[in-house]
Protein backbone atom coordinates (compact mmCIF):
# COMPACT_ATOMS: atom_id res chain seq x y z
CA UNK A 1 0.00 0.00 0.00
CA UNK A 2 1.61 3.37 -1.12
CA UNK A 3 1.82 6.30 0.95
CA UNK A 4 -0.73 7.96 -1.29
CA UNK A 5 -3.25 4.96 -0.82
CA UNK A 6 -2.36 4.94 2.72
CA UNK A 7 -3.17 8.35 3.42
CA UNK A 8 -6.63 7.79 1.16
CA UNK A 9 -7.29 5.16 3.54
CA UNK A 10 -6.98 7.29 6.77
CA UNK A 11 -8.95 10.05 5.72
CA UNK A 12 -11.67 7.21 4.65
CA UNK A 13 -11.50 5.84 7.88
CA UNK A 14 -11.78 9.24 9.67
CA UNK A 15 -14.98 10.55 7.53
CA UNK A 16 -16.35 7.28 8.09
CA UNK A 17 -16.26 7.30 11.96
CA UNK A 18 -17.25 10.67 11.49
CA UNK A 19 -20.14 9.74 9.55
CA UNK A 20 -21.88 6.97 10.91
CA UNK A 21 -21.73 8.68 14.93
CA UNK A 22 -23.63 11.40 12.86
CA UNK A 23 -26.00 8.80 11.09
CA UNK A 24 -26.27 7.63 14.36
CA UNK A 25 -27.68 10.54 15.93
CA UNK A 26 -29.71 11.21 12.98
CA UNK A 27 -31.22 8.25 13.77
CA UNK A 28 -31.92 8.97 17.53
CA UNK A 29 -32.81 11.98 16.56
CA UNK A 30 -35.80 10.41 14.33
CA UNK A 31 -36.48 7.37 16.33
CA UNK A 32 -37.96 9.52 19.43
CA UNK A 33 -39.44 11.95 16.97
CA UNK A 34 -41.01 9.14 15.17
CA UNK A 35 -43.09 8.66 18.43
CA UNK A 36 -43.25 11.91 19.65
CA UNK A 37 -44.61 13.12 16.07
CA UNK A 38 -46.35 9.85 15.24
CA UNK A 39 -46.46 8.86 11.12
CA UNK A 40 -48.52 11.84 10.35
CA UNK A 41 -45.87 14.31 11.79
CA UNK A 42 -43.02 12.25 9.62
CA UNK A 43 -44.71 12.70 6.71
CA UNK A 44 -44.89 16.87 7.57
CA UNK A 45 -40.88 16.26 8.19
CA UNK A 46 -40.54 13.81 5.24
CA UNK A 47 -42.08 16.10 2.15
CA UNK A 48 -39.70 18.60 2.09
CA UNK A 49 -36.35 17.06 3.08
CA UNK A 50 -35.82 15.59 -0.23
CA UNK A 51 -36.29 18.94 -1.74
CA UNK A 52 -34.07 20.68 0.29
CA UNK A 53 -30.85 18.22 0.41
CA UNK A 54 -31.17 18.39 -3.07
CA UNK A 55 -30.96 22.74 -3.17
CA UNK A 56 -28.23 22.14 -0.38
CA UNK A 57 -26.51 19.51 -2.45
CA UNK A 58 -24.17 22.33 -4.14
CA UNK A 59 -23.27 23.16 -0.64
CA UNK A 60 -23.36 19.58 1.12
CA UNK A 61 -21.01 17.47 -1.76
CA UNK A 62 -20.04 19.55 -4.55
CA UNK A 63 -18.83 22.35 -2.93
CA UNK A 64 -16.48 20.12 -0.84
CA UNK A 65 -16.04 17.98 -3.30
CA UNK A 66 -14.98 20.48 -5.83
CA UNK A 67 -13.30 22.79 -3.79
CA UNK A 68 -11.09 19.66 -2.54
CA UNK A 69 -10.43 18.72 -6.21
CA UNK A 70 -8.92 22.35 -6.72
CA UNK A 71 -7.03 22.80 -4.00
CA UNK A 72 -5.08 19.50 -4.23
CA UNK A 73 -4.04 19.92 -7.73
CA UNK A 74 -2.95 23.34 -6.90
CA UNK A 75 -1.19 22.21 -3.46
CA UNK A 76 0.55 19.36 -5.73
CA UNK A 77 2.08 22.01 -8.06
CA UNK A 78 2.90 24.22 -4.82
CA UNK A 79 0.45 26.73 -5.54
CA UNK A 80 -0.71 27.64 -1.51
CA UNK A 81 -1.51 31.33 -2.54
CA UNK A 82 -3.99 30.72 -5.61
CA UNK A 83 -4.83 27.69 -3.22
CA UNK A 84 -6.18 30.01 -0.17
CA UNK A 85 -7.11 32.38 -2.73
CA UNK A 86 -9.84 30.27 -4.55
CA UNK A 87 -11.16 28.95 -0.56
CA UNK A 88 -11.83 32.53 -0.02
CA UNK A 89 -13.17 33.75 -3.03
CA UNK A 90 -15.62 30.33 -2.75
CA UNK A 91 -16.39 31.33 0.69
CA UNK A 92 -17.90 34.64 -0.87
CA UNK A 93 -19.78 33.21 -3.57
CA UNK A 94 -21.31 30.78 -1.19
CA UNK A 95 -22.41 32.56 1.70
CA UNK A 96 -24.27 35.14 -1.55
CA UNK A 97 -25.66 31.60 -2.61
CA UNK A 98 -27.13 30.78 0.70
CA UNK A 99 -29.00 33.24 1.52
CA UNK A 100 -30.34 33.45 -2.05
CA UNK A 101 -31.17 29.60 -1.40
CA UNK A 102 -32.73 30.64 1.83
CA UNK A 103 -35.22 32.96 0.36
CA UNK A 104 -36.28 30.64 -2.14
CA UNK A 105 -37.40 28.24 0.24
CA UNK A 106 -38.95 30.13 2.52
CA UNK A 107 -41.07 31.82 -0.26
CA UNK A 108 -41.53 29.16 -3.03
CA UNK A 109 -43.20 26.89 0.64
CA UNK A 110 -46.72 27.53 -0.44
CA UNK A 111 -46.27 26.71 -4.03
CA UNK A 112 -44.33 22.96 -3.03
CA UNK A 113 -47.29 22.52 -1.22
CA UNK A 114 -49.81 22.92 -4.15
CA UNK A 115 -48.08 21.14 -6.57
CA UNK A 116 -47.30 18.52 -4.73
CA UNK A 117 -51.11 18.15 -2.98
CA UNK A 118 -49.21 17.53 0.41
CA UNK A 119 -51.02 18.69 3.85
CA UNK A 120 -50.95 22.67 4.48
CA UNK A 121 -49.34 21.66 7.65
CA UNK A 122 -46.03 20.86 5.93
CA UNK A 123 -45.35 24.45 5.69
CA UNK A 124 -44.13 24.74 9.47
CA UNK A 125 -41.26 22.35 8.55
CA UNK A 126 -40.38 23.66 5.20
CA UNK A 127 -40.16 27.19 6.49
CA UNK A 128 -37.96 25.33 9.60
CA UNK A 129 -35.33 24.34 7.22
CA UNK A 130 -35.39 27.80 5.39
CA UNK A 131 -32.33 29.53 7.15
CA UNK A 132 -30.42 26.43 7.20
CA UNK A 133 -28.63 26.66 3.48
CA UNK A 134 -27.18 29.78 4.79
CA UNK A 135 -24.83 27.54 7.42
CA UNK A 136 -24.86 24.58 5.16
CA UNK A 137 -22.88 26.57 2.45
CA UNK A 138 -20.37 28.42 5.07
CA UNK A 139 -19.77 24.65 6.20
CA UNK A 140 -18.80 22.92 2.63
CA UNK A 141 -16.75 25.77 2.22
CA UNK A 142 -14.35 25.02 4.91
CA UNK A 143 -14.80 21.51 4.70
CA UNK A 144 -13.71 21.21 0.79
CA UNK A 145 -10.92 23.43 1.89
CA UNK A 146 -9.44 21.13 4.91
CA UNK A 147 -10.03 17.85 3.15
CA UNK A 148 -7.70 19.58 -0.42
CA UNK A 149 -5.29 19.80 2.18
CA UNK A 150 -6.16 15.81 2.95
CA UNK A 151 -6.99 16.87 6.46
CA UNK A 152 -10.25 15.04 7.25
CA UNK A 153 -10.24 15.79 11.07
CA UNK A 154 -12.19 19.40 10.67
CA UNK A 155 -15.05 17.74 8.54
CA UNK A 156 -15.14 14.77 11.14
CA UNK A 157 -15.66 16.72 14.10
CA UNK A 158 -18.06 19.44 12.65
CA UNK A 159 -20.21 16.26 11.06
CA UNK A 160 -20.77 15.33 14.69
CA UNK A 161 -21.11 18.53 16.52
CA UNK A 162 -23.48 19.64 13.77
CA UNK A 163 -25.84 16.63 14.29
CA UNK A 164 -26.06 16.90 18.00
CA UNK A 165 -27.10 20.47 18.00
CA UNK A 166 -29.53 19.03 15.54
CA UNK A 167 -31.06 16.44 17.76
CA UNK A 168 -30.75 18.56 20.87
CA UNK A 169 -32.28 21.70 19.55
CA UNK A 170 -34.57 19.09 16.83
CA UNK A 171 -36.19 16.96 19.78
CA UNK A 172 -36.34 19.89 22.35
CA UNK A 173 -38.71 22.51 19.78
CA UNK A 174 -40.71 19.59 18.85
CA UNK A 175 -41.34 18.37 22.28
CA UNK A 176 -42.39 22.21 23.46
CA UNK A 177 -44.78 22.64 20.09
CA UNK A 178 -46.90 19.61 20.57
CA UNK A 179 -49.57 18.02 20.43
CA UNK A 180 -49.67 20.80 17.67
CA UNK A 181 -48.48 18.17 14.83
CA UNK A 182 -47.69 20.96 12.08
CA UNK A 183 -45.59 22.99 14.55
CA UNK A 184 -43.39 19.79 16.08
CA UNK A 185 -42.38 18.81 12.54
CA UNK A 186 -41.60 22.69 12.02
CA UNK A 187 -39.49 22.62 15.24
CA UNK A 188 -37.73 19.57 14.18
CA UNK A 189 -36.98 21.06 11.02
CA UNK A 190 -35.33 24.34 12.23
CA UNK A 191 -33.02 21.67 14.84
CA UNK A 192 -31.13 21.97 11.38
CA UNK A 193 -30.59 25.46 11.63
CA UNK A 194 -29.05 25.34 14.89
CA UNK A 195 -26.67 22.06 13.98
CA UNK A 196 -26.06 24.36 11.09
CA UNK A 197 -24.52 27.31 13.28
CA UNK A 198 -22.68 24.24 15.65
CA UNK A 199 -21.02 23.33 12.66
CA UNK A 200 -19.89 26.04 10.93
CA UNK A 201 -18.32 27.90 14.26
CA UNK A 202 -16.35 24.89 14.96
CA UNK A 203 -14.97 24.61 11.22
CA UNK A 204 -14.24 28.52 11.49
CA UNK A 205 -12.08 27.86 14.83
CA UNK A 206 -10.49 24.98 12.98
CA UNK A 207 -9.58 27.48 10.68
CA UNK A 208 -8.64 30.10 13.07
CA UNK A 209 -6.14 27.42 14.74
CA UNK A 210 -4.37 26.55 11.42
CA UNK A 211 -4.23 29.94 9.59
CA UNK A 212 -0.61 30.64 10.94
CA UNK A 213 0.49 27.74 9.45
CA UNK A 214 -1.24 28.23 5.99
CA UNK A 215 0.17 31.69 5.89
CA UNK A 216 3.86 30.21 6.56
CA UNK A 217 3.03 27.32 3.85
CA UNK A 218 2.17 30.28 1.60
CA UNK A 219 5.52 32.38 2.26
CA UNK A 220 7.43 29.00 1.36
CA UNK A 221 5.90 29.28 -2.29
CA UNK A 222 8.96 29.44 -5.17
CA UNK A 223 6.98 30.82 -8.12
CA UNK A 224 4.79 34.09 -8.61
CA UNK A 225 0.82 33.64 -7.87
CA UNK A 226 -1.04 33.53 -10.50
CA UNK A 227 -3.83 36.15 -10.90
CA UNK A 228 -7.04 34.61 -8.82
CA UNK A 229 -10.09 36.87 -9.41
CA UNK A 230 -13.10 36.19 -7.96
CA UNK A 231 -15.25 35.75 -10.65
CA UNK A 232 -12.42 33.33 -12.09
CA UNK A 233 -13.63 31.01 -9.21
CA UNK A 234 -16.96 31.55 -8.83
CA UNK A 235 -17.09 30.16 -13.21
CA UNK A 236 -14.88 27.34 -12.24
CA UNK A 237 -16.56 26.24 -8.63
CA UNK A 238 -20.14 26.78 -10.95
CA UNK A 239 -18.65 24.51 -13.82
CA UNK A 240 -17.38 21.85 -11.46
CA UNK A 241 -20.31 22.29 -8.87
CA UNK A 242 -23.53 22.09 -10.41
CA UNK A 243 -22.67 19.11 -12.36
CA UNK A 244 -20.94 17.12 -9.12
CA UNK A 245 -24.13 18.37 -7.33
CA UNK A 246 -26.36 16.91 -9.47
CA UNK A 247 -24.77 13.57 -9.78
CA UNK A 248 -23.83 13.33 -6.02
CA UNK A 249 -27.70 14.31 -5.39
CA UNK A 250 -28.93 10.61 -6.62
CA UNK A 251 -30.44 9.72 -2.99
CA UNK A 252 -31.88 13.72 -2.60
CA UNK A 253 -33.62 12.62 -6.36
CA UNK A 254 -35.19 9.25 -5.71
CA UNK A 255 -36.55 10.56 -2.33
CA UNK A 256 -37.24 13.70 -3.96
CA UNK A 257 -39.18 11.29 -6.51
CA UNK A 258 -40.41 9.90 -3.48
CA UNK A 259 -42.27 12.91 -2.34
CA UNK A 260 -43.59 14.13 -5.51
CA UNK A 261 -45.23 10.74 -6.97
CA UNK A 262 -45.85 8.27 -4.33
CA UNK A 263 -48.56 10.57 -1.91
CA UNK A 264 -50.58 11.93 -5.00
CA UNK A 265 -50.65 8.49 -6.50
CA UNK A 266 -52.08 6.74 -3.51
CA UNK A 267 -54.14 9.73 -3.38
CA UNK A 268 -55.73 9.33 -6.97
CA UNK A 269 -55.98 5.87 -6.14
CA UNK A 270 -58.58 6.86 -3.89
CA UNK A 271 -56.82 6.63 -0.59
CA UNK A 272 -57.53 9.44 2.20
CA UNK A 273 -54.38 11.84 2.46
CA UNK A 274 -53.88 11.64 5.98
CA UNK A 275 -53.56 8.01 6.02
CA UNK A 276 -51.50 8.55 2.56
CA UNK A 277 -49.32 10.85 4.86
CA UNK A 278 -48.74 8.15 7.06
CA UNK A 279 -47.99 5.57 5.03
CA UNK A 280 -45.44 8.22 3.57
CA UNK A 281 -43.70 8.67 7.30
CA UNK A 282 -43.54 4.75 7.88
CA UNK A 283 -41.46 5.49 4.47
CA UNK A 284 -39.25 8.07 5.79
CA UNK A 285 -38.78 5.99 8.84
CA UNK A 286 -37.38 3.32 6.71
CA UNK A 287 -35.10 5.62 5.32
CA UNK A 288 -33.62 6.40 8.46
CA UNK A 289 -32.06 2.96 9.29
CA UNK A 290 -31.03 2.90 5.13
CA UNK A 291 -29.18 5.87 5.50
CA UNK A 292 -26.82 4.25 8.25
CA UNK A 293 -24.43 2.40 5.88
CA UNK A 294 -24.69 5.07 3.82
CA UNK A 295 -22.76 7.35 6.00
CA UNK A 296 -19.62 5.19 4.66
CA UNK A 297 -20.41 5.71 1.01
CA UNK A 298 -20.52 9.75 1.19
CA UNK A 299 -16.95 9.42 3.79
CA UNK A 300 -15.73 7.27 0.40
CA UNK A 301 -17.01 10.12 -2.24
CA UNK A 302 -15.14 12.73 0.01
CA UNK A 303 -12.05 10.74 0.33
CA UNK A 304 -11.91 9.67 -3.31
CA UNK A 305 -12.32 13.02 -5.42
CA UNK A 306 -8.98 14.56 -3.87
CA UNK A 307 -7.12 11.13 -3.70
CA UNK A 308 -7.83 10.18 -7.46
CA UNK A 309 -7.36 14.11 -8.38
CA UNK A 310 -3.50 13.94 -7.08
CA UNK A 311 -3.32 10.85 -8.45
CA UNK A 312 -4.32 11.83 -12.07
CA UNK A 313 -2.26 14.82 -11.64
CA UNK A 314 0.95 12.82 -11.23
CA UNK A 315 0.02 10.46 -13.77
CA UNK A 316 0.21 7.59 -11.25
CA UNK A 317 -1.91 5.37 -12.94
CA UNK A 318 -1.65 2.04 -10.47
CA UNK A 319 -2.04 4.33 -7.44
CA UNK A 320 -5.47 5.51 -9.29
CA UNK A 321 -6.42 1.94 -9.70
CA UNK A 322 -5.40 0.97 -6.03
CA UNK A 323 -7.76 3.45 -4.97
CA UNK A 324 -10.80 2.64 -7.39
CA UNK A 325 -10.41 -1.07 -6.36
CA UNK A 326 -10.40 0.29 -2.35
CA UNK A 327 -13.14 2.61 -2.78
CA UNK A 328 -15.37 -0.53 -3.82
CA UNK A 329 -14.03 -3.07 -1.67
CA UNK A 330 -14.86 -1.04 1.19
CA UNK A 331 -18.22 0.17 -0.15
CA UNK A 332 -19.34 -3.20 -0.63
CA UNK A 333 -17.66 -4.92 2.93
CA UNK A 334 -19.99 -2.80 4.65
CA UNK A 335 -23.14 -2.62 1.93
CA UNK A 336 -23.63 -6.16 1.79
CA UNK A 337 -23.81 -7.36 5.19
CA UNK A 338 -25.84 -3.81 5.98
CA UNK A 339 -28.15 -5.20 3.48
CA UNK A 340 -28.44 -8.37 4.78
CA UNK A 341 -29.19 -7.82 8.36
CA UNK A 342 -31.87 -5.03 7.83
CA UNK A 343 -33.68 -7.45 5.43
CA UNK A 344 -33.12 -10.39 7.49
CA UNK A 345 -34.43 -8.67 10.64
CA UNK A 346 -36.80 -6.14 9.03
CA UNK A 347 -39.56 -6.56 10.85
CA UNK A 348 -37.91 -7.18 14.72
CA UNK A 349 -35.78 -3.69 13.74
CA UNK A 350 -39.04 -1.90 12.92
CA UNK A 351 -41.03 -3.18 15.76
CA UNK A 352 -37.86 -2.37 18.06
CA UNK A 353 -37.60 1.34 16.90
CA UNK A 354 -40.93 2.18 15.14
CA UNK A 355 -43.59 0.56 16.85
CA UNK A 356 -46.03 2.67 15.17
CA UNK A 357 -45.04 2.18 11.86
CA UNK A 358 -47.08 -1.46 11.23
CA UNK A 359 -45.66 -1.81 7.23
CA UNK A 360 -42.58 -0.78 8.28
CA UNK A 361 -41.46 -4.19 7.69
CA UNK A 362 -41.95 -4.89 4.61
CA UNK A 363 -40.81 -1.75 3.34
CA UNK A 364 -37.52 -1.76 5.44
CA UNK A 365 -36.65 -5.63 3.78
CA UNK A 366 -36.88 -4.35 0.40
CA UNK A 367 -35.58 -0.93 0.51
CA UNK A 368 -32.15 -2.58 2.01
CA UNK A 369 -31.27 -3.81 -1.07
CA UNK A 370 -30.92 -0.94 -2.25
CA UNK A 371 -27.83 -0.08 0.03
CA UNK A 372 -24.94 -2.08 -1.93
CA UNK A 373 -26.03 -0.69 -5.14
CA UNK A 374 -26.60 3.51 -3.50
CA UNK A 375 -22.78 2.67 -1.82
CA UNK A 376 -20.78 1.07 -4.89
CA UNK A 377 -22.66 4.12 -7.00
CA UNK A 378 -21.24 6.91 -4.61
CA UNK A 379 -17.81 4.87 -5.03
CA UNK A 380 -17.58 5.20 -8.65
CA UNK A 381 -19.10 8.96 -8.46
CA UNK A 382 -16.56 10.11 -6.45
CA UNK A 383 -13.67 7.94 -8.86
CA UNK A 384 -15.68 9.88 -12.32
CA UNK A 385 -15.11 13.11 -10.13
CA UNK A 386 -11.49 12.87 -9.04
CA UNK A 387 -10.99 11.93 -13.07
CA UNK A 388 -12.76 15.23 -14.32
CA UNK A 389 -15.48 13.35 -16.03
CA UNK A 390 -17.94 15.41 -13.50
CA UNK A 391 -21.01 15.22 -16.28
CA UNK A 392 -21.35 11.19 -16.57
CA UNK A 393 -22.51 10.99 -13.32
CA UNK A 394 -25.36 13.68 -14.24
CA UNK A 395 -26.16 11.31 -17.26
CA UNK A 396 -26.74 8.46 -14.58
CA UNK A 397 -28.63 10.07 -12.73
CA UNK A 398 -30.95 10.99 -15.28
CA UNK A 399 -31.27 7.69 -16.73
CA UNK A 400 -32.15 6.47 -13.52
CA UNK A 401 -34.45 8.76 -12.04
CA UNK A 402 -37.05 8.29 -15.67
CA UNK A 403 -36.54 4.69 -14.37
CA UNK A 404 -37.45 5.52 -11.05
CA UNK A 405 -40.31 7.87 -11.87
CA UNK A 406 -41.97 5.47 -14.53
CA UNK A 407 -41.64 2.47 -12.13
CA UNK A 408 -43.15 4.84 -9.05
CA UNK A 409 -46.15 5.54 -10.77
CA UNK A 410 -46.42 1.91 -11.85
CA UNK A 411 -45.83 0.23 -8.99
CA UNK A 412 -47.02 2.34 -6.43
CA UNK A 413 -50.57 2.59 -8.56
CA UNK A 414 -50.34 -1.99 -8.49
CA UNK A 415 -48.69 -2.59 -5.16
CA UNK A 416 -49.45 0.21 -2.83
CA UNK A 417 -46.54 1.85 -0.74
CA UNK A 418 -44.48 -1.58 -1.68
CA UNK A 419 -43.96 -0.07 -4.98
CA UNK A 420 -41.87 2.89 -3.74
CA UNK A 421 -38.97 0.76 -2.80
CA UNK A 422 -39.12 -1.52 -5.43
CA UNK A 423 -38.39 1.24 -7.90
CA UNK A 424 -35.93 2.65 -5.64
CA UNK A 425 -33.81 -0.73 -6.23
CA UNK A 426 -33.90 -0.22 -10.00
CA UNK A 427 -32.91 3.20 -10.04
CA UNK A 428 -29.95 2.92 -7.62
CA UNK A 429 -29.12 -0.37 -9.95
CA UNK A 430 -29.06 1.58 -12.91
CA UNK A 431 -27.18 4.30 -11.64
CA UNK A 432 -24.47 2.56 -10.38
CA UNK A 433 -23.89 0.18 -13.30
CA UNK A 434 -23.74 3.12 -15.87
CA UNK A 435 -21.18 4.89 -13.87
CA UNK A 436 -19.18 1.55 -13.52
CA UNK A 437 -19.55 0.75 -17.38
CA UNK A 438 -18.15 4.86 -17.84
CA UNK A 439 -15.44 4.08 -15.28
CA UNK A 440 -14.58 0.65 -17.09
CA UNK A 441 -14.16 2.21 -20.10
CA UNK A 442 -12.49 5.15 -19.42
CA UNK A 443 -9.33 3.82 -17.20
CA UNK A 444 -9.50 0.00 -18.41
CA UNK A 445 -10.71 -0.70 -14.74
CA UNK A 446 -10.83 -4.09 -14.18
CA UNK A 447 -12.49 -5.19 -10.78
CA UNK A 448 -11.21 -8.53 -8.68
CA UNK A 449 -14.83 -10.18 -8.53
CA UNK A 450 -14.07 -12.83 -6.44
CA UNK A 451 -12.29 -10.11 -3.44
CA UNK A 452 -14.56 -7.44 -3.58
CA UNK A 453 -17.85 -9.02 -4.19
CA UNK A 454 -18.15 -12.81 -3.79
CA UNK A 455 -16.31 -12.85 -1.00
CA UNK A 456 -17.98 -10.14 1.05
CA UNK A 457 -21.29 -11.59 -0.29
CA UNK A 458 -20.62 -14.96 0.87
CA UNK A 459 -20.09 -13.76 4.64
CA UNK A 460 -22.97 -11.64 4.65
CA UNK A 461 -25.63 -14.73 3.37
CA UNK A 462 -23.74 -16.71 6.77
CA UNK A 463 -24.04 -13.87 8.83
CA UNK A 464 -27.70 -13.75 7.38
CA UNK A 465 -28.25 -16.91 8.08
CA UNK A 466 -26.85 -16.89 11.74
CA UNK A 467 -29.02 -13.30 12.29
CA UNK A 468 -32.31 -15.88 11.61
CA UNK A 469 -32.14 -18.27 13.53
CA UNK A 470 -30.51 -16.75 16.47
CA UNK A 471 -33.53 -14.44 16.45
CA UNK A 472 -35.93 -17.69 16.22
CA UNK A 473 -33.96 -19.44 18.93
CA UNK A 474 -34.37 -16.50 21.09
CA UNK A 475 -38.37 -16.40 20.39
CA UNK A 476 -38.45 -19.86 22.21
CA UNK A 477 -37.65 -17.90 25.19
CA UNK A 478 -38.41 -14.76 24.94
CA UNK A 479 -42.14 -12.72 23.91
CA UNK A 480 -41.43 -11.45 20.54
CA UNK A 481 -44.79 -9.42 21.34
CA UNK A 482 -42.86 -7.60 24.60
CA UNK A 483 -41.34 -4.60 23.17
CA UNK A 484 -38.21 -4.91 25.74
CA UNK A 485 -37.74 -8.28 24.94
CA UNK A 486 -37.84 -8.29 20.79
CA UNK A 487 -35.61 -5.59 21.56
CA UNK A 488 -33.34 -8.18 23.58
CA UNK A 489 -33.41 -10.50 20.88
CA UNK A 490 -33.10 -8.11 17.76
CA UNK A 491 -29.95 -6.57 19.72
CA UNK A 492 -28.79 -10.40 20.29
CA UNK A 493 -29.21 -11.03 16.66
CA UNK A 494 -27.13 -8.40 15.26
CA UNK A 495 -24.44 -9.07 18.06
CA UNK A 496 -24.11 -12.88 16.72
CA UNK A 497 -24.75 -11.97 13.11
CA UNK A 498 -21.67 -9.11 13.51
CA UNK A 499 -19.22 -11.91 15.12
CA UNK A 500 -20.15 -14.46 12.54
CA UNK A 501 -19.72 -11.69 9.75
CA UNK A 502 -16.09 -10.95 10.86
CA UNK A 503 -15.19 -14.63 11.67
CA UNK A 504 -16.30 -15.36 8.19
CA UNK A 505 -14.85 -12.52 5.81
CA UNK A 506 -11.10 -13.92 7.93
CA UNK A 507 -11.99 -17.41 6.94
CA UNK A 508 -12.56 -16.86 3.02
CA UNK A 509 -10.20 -14.07 2.86
CA UNK A 510 -11.79 -11.11 2.32
CA UNK A 511 -10.48 -9.31 5.32
CA UNK A 512 -6.17 -10.27 5.42
CA UNK A 513 -3.86 -9.88 8.70
CA UNK A 514 -1.83 -7.88 6.14
CA UNK A 515 -4.72 -5.95 5.44
CA UNK A 516 -4.85 -4.79 8.95
CA UNK A 517 -0.91 -4.50 9.31
CA UNK A 518 -0.99 -2.00 6.60
CA UNK A 519 -3.68 0.20 8.23
CA UNK A 520 -1.65 -0.06 11.59
CA UNK A 521 1.21 1.32 9.58
CA UNK A 522 -0.41 3.84 8.52
CA UNK A 523 -2.41 5.15 11.50
CA UNK A 524 0.96 5.06 12.90
CA UNK A 525 2.52 6.98 10.56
Amino acid sequence: MSKGTGKFVKGALILSVAALIAKVLSAFFRIPLGSLIGNVGMGYYGYGYPIYTFLTSIAIVAIPATLSKLVAEKRVMGQYKEAHLIFKHTMSFMIILGLTLSALFFLGAPLLIGAFKWEEQTIYSLWGLALSPIFVCIMGVYRGYFQGMQNMAPTAISQVLENFGRVVAGLGLAYFFMPNVGYAAGGASFGSVVGGVCGALVLALFYLKHKKAIYEEMATQKQAAVSTTFKSVAKVVLVLAIPISIGAAVNSVMNFLDSAIVTARLVSGGMDQTIAADLFGQLTNTLTLVNLPLAFGMALVTSVVPAIAEAVARKDHKEMQDKMELGSRFGLLISLPAAIGLAVLAEPVMGFLFPESIQGGPILRLSAFSIPFIMLGQAMTGVLQGLGKVWIPVQALGVAAVVKAVLNIVLVGSLGILGAPLSSIAGYATFTLYNFLAVKKLTGFKLNTMLVIVKPLIAAAVMGIAAYFSYALLGNILDATSKIQNAIMTLGAVGVGAIIYVIVIFLTGGISKQDLQELKKKKEN
